[in-house]
């Protein structure tokens, strides 16, 4: 998909590979009010320096993730419903960046929210929750991001993971009802978490490893 093209009030979906790809730093579409589902691979996967919306969509039951976004691009991505995909909801790679809001990210295969590989999205304002096998956001391998005044609840690990340099900014989420820890950090992640609500977790408000308990900064939440 190039160009400014608006897809609006479409059902979409595919029996081989991604449903909607998005490529090349001048591809700007608008992507709103659609069904993507029951594709074989991802449904959006925005790549190759792209831009773009994606809002009030639902976006359910593909075999990979929900959304991806790699190399560099940053779409919008806000106001959808992206649910029961096989990998995660949202996907952030390979240097993805882009701002993830107002979004119900709810029981996928995989994390709510994976960030990985020096990629770094704004994440805010977002429910992420019900996710039965992982957690609710990672981030990792040497990725950064801003987590702010999200909602995650009850996913079957912890509410945030961070590993292997791997250094959000987390800022006002409330972050509760989840099998494991509010926030976990380990194995080399860094990170700031400030004015957060980490109360009422199955193994506690928070977790830090011995390897990084001198890469974080804590300010101002509220922990049991």
């Amino acid at each position: 998909m190039a160009g400014k093209l608006v897809v609006e009030g479409c059902k979409l979906s595919s029996a081989s590979l991604t449903c909607i790809s998005v490529h090349h730093k001048d591809t700007k579409p608008k992507i709103r009010r659609c069904e993507i589902y029951q594709c074989a691979g991802t449904g959006v996967h925005f790549y190759d320096g792209s831009e773009g919306v994606v809002e009030d969509t639902e976006i359910h039951h593909n075999g990979q993730s929900g959304i991806e976004i790699s190399e560099g691009s940053r779409p919008e991505i806000r106001f959808n419903r992206i649910r029961s995909n096989g990998k995660h909801g949202v996907a952030v790679f390979d240097n993805g960046r882009g701002v993830i809001t107002d979004n119900d990210i709810n029981s996928n295969g995989l994390s709510g929210i994976d960030v990985r590989e020096s990629s770094n999205p704004r994440i805010v304002r977002n429910k992420i929750f019900g996710h039965e096998h992982s957690g609710g956001v990672d981030v990792h391998h040497h990725s950064r991001c801003e987590i702010e005044k999200n909602d995650i609840f009850q996913n079957s690990l912890s509410g945030i993971t961070c590993w292997q340099a791997g250094k959000p900014l987390c800022k006002q989420n409330r972050i509760t009802q989840n099998g494991e820890f509010g926030i976990l950090v380990k194995d080399g992640g860094w990170g700031t978490f400030e004015h957060n609500d980490l109360r009422g977790n199955s193994r506690g408000s928070l977790f830090v490893s011995e390897d990084s308990k001198n890469k974080i900064v804590l300010d101002n939440n509220s922990v049991e």
